[in-house]
């Protein structure tokens, strides 16, 4: 599975072709009183973006100005869940086609893409596993550079999984993964990566509906398009190997806990002095106040690669926070609010002077409002602001979204069950 997507990069018709008629078969081969589920969506919407450049307030990009610009969106999204041989095992299919037209800025002009599949199969009580392949296709929109040209960032992800139950309580997951990012822009080519995973965990369930899982995870990530001169400031390969432990606790039929607590050891391949090891977190809890209420938080410390020329990566650290409303039977409230420090680690430990922190606040929500079964329309609003902690250029961007859905379901809960991906 891990030579899959270097293979479909070379025969895409072939690959899609195979695909379908495998997934044909399978469907036909299902058993007779199985039911295949089918959902499709139908998306248009207009948005009013106030920065679809994301330049700053101190831009002096030559012949660039900052301007709001209106983007048309039209979306088409498709999901199958189709039962095998058995009751456990499946054919779960989900794929997205969206087009992208801006009023001004023409060069940002795209289409997005997903396609997911999933097989997920149970050979006897002992044993089951999953094997899936995604694809994403969009443009890629960098946190704190400008976009003044477009780049269109494809991600290919290959995984599977097999996990041996010894009891109906605990099983021993073995994962395997393998993800490519490329970049069309020449400039962001040194962004391109493989990364390859294997995870082995132990997980406890519990009749009540927690999980225990401790388990760990090796990552090899390699750049395949980087220059000498990129490779003395960033290196072009390193090591991961993290420790750790995720806790799922289900403390009411209102409640839930979670937390996944680990320990980093990162290894450089040409930069040994920049090694290093660190405990990162997620903690998280979700309370149902009522049928019509939710309110969701979560507090992070990651490491992520930066998108910067002269970092290495950064540590972020913030929280999140998400309300939910269900005002009445046609109308649903969202809001969601997050705050973000960014630690930034230059690249060729000590060559570099270190970039200063960053903080990155987000706001937004919605409003839904069921106009007949299956017909939606929403409001949708967000505002970024990204800015350095020592003060400086900022980067602000709002956005005002106006749209209509349609999704038709053969079965209700199919769009959901078939994970379809509606737009943020």
């Amino acid at each position: 599975m891990l030579l899959l997507p270097c293979f479909a990069a070379r025969s895409r018709p072939l690959v899609r072709a195979s695909a379908v008629a495998v997934a044909c078969a399978l469907v036909l081969c299902a058993p007779a009183q199985a039911v295949v589920e089918v959902a499709v969506q139908l998306d248009s919407s207009w948005a009013n973006d106030s920065n679809p450049l994301r330049l700053s307030d101190r831009n002096t990009t030559p012949g660039v100005t900052r301007q709001s610009d209106s983007v048309m969106s039209v979306d088409v999204r498709a999901a199958l869940i189709a039962p095998l041989l058995s009751d456990s095992t499946r054919l779960e299919i989900n794929a997205a086609l969206g087009r992208r037209q801006y009023q001004s800025q023409n060069q940002l002009d795209h289409e997005a893409r997903q396609f997911e599949s999933r097989l997920v199969w149970e050979a006897s009580p002992l044993l089951r596993g999953r094997v899936a392949y995604a694809t994403d296709e969009r443009l890629y929109q960098p946190q704190n550079a400008v976009q003044v040209v477009r780049d269109l960032v494809r991600q290919q992800t290959t995984s599977s999984e097999v996990a041996l139950r010894a009891t109906p309580e605990l099983e021993l997951p073995l994962t395997l993964e393998r993800i490519s990012v490329r970049h069309d822009a020449a400039q962001n080519q040194y962004l391109d990566r493989n990364d390859n995973a294997v995870q082995l965990a132990l997980r406890h369930l519990s009749p009540l509906g927690s999980t225990l899982t401790v388990g760990q995870r090796r990552l090899s990530v390699d750049y395949p398009n980087r220059s000498a001169a990129d490779v003395a400031v960033l290196d072009d390969r390193y090591h991961d190997q993290l420790s750790f432990v995720d806790v799922d606790w289900a403390y009411s039929p209102l409640t839930r806990f979670g937390a996944r607590v680990g320990h980093l050891q990162r290894s450089y391949q040409n930069l040994g002095p920049n090694n290093f090891g660190l405990t990162v977190a997620n903690l998280r809890g979700t309370y149902q106040h009522s049928p019509m209420s939710r309110v969701d938080v979560e507090w992070f410390r990651q490491v992520y690669d930066s998108a910067t020329p002269s970092t290495l990566y950064y540590l972020a650290s913030g929280v999140r926070l998400g309300l939910g409303w269900r005002w009445s039977e046609l109308t649903r409230l969202r809001a969601l609010a997050s705050h973000e420090r960014q630690q930034n680690q230059p690249g060729a430990l000590g060559a570099i002077p270190r970039q200063p922190d960053n903080q990155l606040t987000r706001i937004g929500g919605s409003l839904d409002y069921s106009l007949a079964r299956g017909w939606r329309a929403y409001v949708e609003g967000s505002r970024d602001r990204y800015a350095s902690v020592a003060g400086g250029a900022v980067i602000a961007q709002n956005v005002l979204r106006l749209g209509l859905e349609y999704t038709y379901e053969s079965l209700a809960g199919t769009a959901e069950r078939g994970r379809l991906v509606r737009r943020p």
